[in-house]
């Protein structure tokens, strides 16, 4: 039987290794030596094979290094008990430049009256907030880069309400820093507070 040693799925950076470990047991539940192969499918469809060492008996290991950003399927086989599968999400470190601007931040909005300078300043303001709130990588994600843009919206719709919060259409109250699908995007980065 083949078990993974190391996280099925994982995120990784360009650049990363992506370690594939796993350990091979009999119907007995003891570690048993197997021949092993492993087989990564990059994200353009091609594959590569990369060598698989035995660490220790039973336990087996291919490590890979990402080199392209995108969606990567491994699959380790034992000539004799079993298979198991892997997969990984590499992104790119995001540099200034590719961070979201005035211009994807008017894009977001649509049609509006916000002048180039209430942009900036609210993209500024909730970039900064966002880094408070959240441990940011590198590799800036998907998920962090919409939130900016709808945290920007939300603080540009607020400047409309002096009272400091807006009534859905169900009657709720949405208070700033309270949206949902901010919070949604943000959540696994959020910083923990303790104490």
């Amino acid at each position: 039987m083949f078990k993974a040693r190391s996280s099925d799925s994982q995120e990784l950076p360009v650049g990363g290794v992506w370690v594939l470990d796993v350990r091979v047991t009999d119907a007995d539940g003891c570690y048993a030596s197997d021949t092993v192969t492993a087989t990564v499918t990059l994200p353009n469809g091609t594959t590569s094979t990369p060598a698989v060492t035995e660490v220790s008996s039973g336990r087996y290991r291919a490590e890979y290094p990402v080199a392209s950003v995108g969606r990567y399927i491994a699959r380790m086989v034992g000539s004799a008990y079993g298979a198991t599968d892997f997969t990984a999400y590499v992104t790119a470190t995001v540099t200034a430049a590719a961070m979201p601007t005035i211009a994807d931040l008017d894009t977001y909005l649509g049609q509006h009256s916000y002048s180039d300078d209430e942009l900036e300043q609210a993209l500024d303001a909730e970039a900064a907030a966002q880094r408070k709130a959240c441990s940011v990588p590198a590799a800036y994600s998907d998920d962090l880069r919409l939130a900016l843009l709808r945290r920007a919206q939300f603080a540009l719709t607020m400047k409309k309400h002096q009272l400091g919060f807006v009534a859905g259409s169900d009657g709720d109250v949405v208070r700033p820093g309270r949206d949902s699908e901010v919070r949604r995007y943000e959540a696994p980065y959020r910083r923990l507070v303790t104490g």
